[in-house]
Order: C-alpha cells, then structure tokens, then sequence
C-alpha cells in the first residue's frame, strides 16, 4: 500500500520531520564518526594521535556538512519538480546532480591529498602532531568520492 506524502495539505511537523530525517541521520553519522576515531585513538595511541585526529576530523566534519547543505538543495530542487509533477526534469536534475557531485569530489579529493600540509598549517596542527595531522587529512580527503555520494543519496532519496 502506497501513501502520499503531501507538503501542502494537512498538519506539517510529521512529513517534515520524516523528509529531514534521512540528511540529519547523516550528518549525526559524520560526527559520530569522528568521534569513533577519537575514542580508538585515544584508548591506543599518544597525545600526538589524538590531536591529529582532531584537527583532521574538524575538517573532514565542516567539508561534510558543506557537501550534506549543497545537497539539500538539489532536494528542494528535486522536491519542487515532482510536486509540480515534472517528473522527466526530476530525473534531469538527479542525473546533473550525480555528474556534478561526482566532478566535486574528484577535486575535493585531490585538494585535500595534495594541501594536507597547507590545511594543517592552516589549523594550525600542533608540531608534533602535524606530520600525523597531514597522514589523517589525506587519507579521509582521499575518500571524499565515498562522503559526497553518502550524502548525495541521503539527500536525493527522501
């Protein structure tokens, strides 16, 4: 049994709150992952680790949800094209989505792995942490293909 979903009659708290869902859930995950790193490291390895871990996932959190608010509005894009009931411009608009997303995490990635030293500086990494700090930020940049499509999907499947 099929239900529709309708924005624009009835009481709005519910759907809204089923529509976010999905995109907050992710961005919970993104911290929580940062948080699962810390905690690791921190059971296991120095005071150098941790502050790598920290500054890297600092990064990694804000470039996520950067991603995670540009996503949302090819939702609302999306949202608007098949309550209009321009379903073929909806598809339009997720394949464009997919292609430019895709092209965005090419060049995130290759920023974040060639800049780790930069971006590090920038936050400034503590010296003993800083070498660890660029270990960190080039290999979760590397995986920024894996992060963009993650909240892309969260975004488009609602």
């Amino acid at each position: 049994m099929e239900t529709n979903t309708s924005f624009t009659e009835g009481k709005i708290l519910k759907p809204l709150i089923l529509f976010a869902f999905p995109v907050l859930l992710a961005l919970f995950l993104q911290a929580m992952y940062g948080a699962v790193d810390l905690l690791i490291v921190g059971k296991f390895a120095s005071s150098a680790d941790v502050s790598a871990v920290s500054t890297g996932s600092q990064i990694m959190t804000t470039l996520t949800n950067l991603i995670s608010s540009f996503a949302m509005g090819t939702t609302i894009l999306l949202g608007q094209q098949i309550g209009s009931g321009k379903k073929e411009e909806g598809g339009r608009t997720v394949g464009t989505a997919i292609v430019m997303f895709a092209a965005i995490a090419v060049v995130m990635s290759i920023i974040m792995v060639v800049f780790a030293p930069s971006i590090s500086q920038i936050m400034n990494a503590p010296e003993e942490a800083f070498q660890k700090t660029v270990d960190y930020i080039r290999i979760c940049g590397g995986g920024m293909l894996v992060i963009v499509a993650y909240n892309l999907i969260g975004c488009l499947l609602p």
